[in-house]
């Protein structure tokens, strides 16, 4: 006999499964076998990158859980996002003869939007060549009411004629992606990648609105905002689950 299981969430809301598929969006608006398409975001429906993020939404996942996924999920949408990198072909001496070979045309600079995706992008470095780390840091400050982020700090390598990818774990409203891409562009970046873990559809709308050539690389797309601005269904505070606060 088959057996179901269902996850709980930190809200216990429930998409109507009529409307949604097992990736936050309707199968019928997504396009390609490897990853999605929903306009210049492209969701990554591996079965791994889905057994992960299920777990990531899971508010039983442990702390110490929640970090190991983070890294293997961060490393399963990165691979994606080079998957189109340069290349140039090598003359490779082998221990027995010799071949030809290609090796990685342009270099990857890696840049967190947060300072605890820092800790979970130096794996990066490890299995994906020429790969640069740094961080853009955003701080939120009071305006009346409202709470808006304002770049605080941003340490990087020099951004012309590189691939800059930008993670930033949760995507919500997008106003604080939209704020660092917009900078990196200034900056001169011209080849331009957002991954996240999860974004929302009005998040999609402002990060795209804002910067001209960005593609977005996700494990899901959650259709709406909860009333305190983060995604739904979510997966809770990702500062707070990952370091168990």
């Amino acid at each position: 006999m088959a057996t179901t299981s269902s996850i709980k969430t930190e809200s216990d809301w429930q998409p109507d499964q009529r409307e949604m598929g097992p990736f936050g969006l309707n199968g019928r608006d997504l396009d390609t076998p490897r990853s999605r398409s929903h306009g210049k975001a492209s969701i990554i429906d591996h079965p791994v990158a889905q057994h992960v993020l299920s777990s990531l939404r899971n508010r039983n996942t442990s702390s110490r859980q929640f970090r190991a996924l983070s890294q293997q999920l961060l490393a399963l949408i990165a691979f994606e996002a080079t998957r189109t990198l340069p290349t140039r072909e090598v003359s490779i001496k082998t221990e027995v003869s010799s071949c030809a070979g290609r090796t990685l045309a342009k270099q990857v600079v890696f840049l967190s939007l947060t300072r605890h995706g820092i800790g979970l992008a130096h794996n990066l470095a490890d299995f994906i060549p020429n790969t640069s780390i740094g961080t853009v840091s955003l701080d939120h400050v009071y305006e009346g009411h409202k709470v808006e982020p304002r770049l605080h700090l941003a340490h990087a390598p020099a951004l012309n004629d590189v691939r800059v990818i930008l993670f930033d774990p949760v995507v919500n409203t997008g106003l604080s992606a939209a704020i660092a891409l917009n900078f990196l562009g200034r900056l001169g970046a011209t080849e331009l990648s957002l991954i996240t873990f999860l974004i929302t559809r009005p998040g999609i709308d402002r990060v795209q609105s804002n910067t001209r050539n960005l593609s977005i690389w996700t494990a899901a797309i959650d259709p709406e905002l909860d009333p305190k601005k983060g995604p739904l269904p979510g997966l809770g505070n990702f500062a707070e689950r990952l370091y168990g606060c």
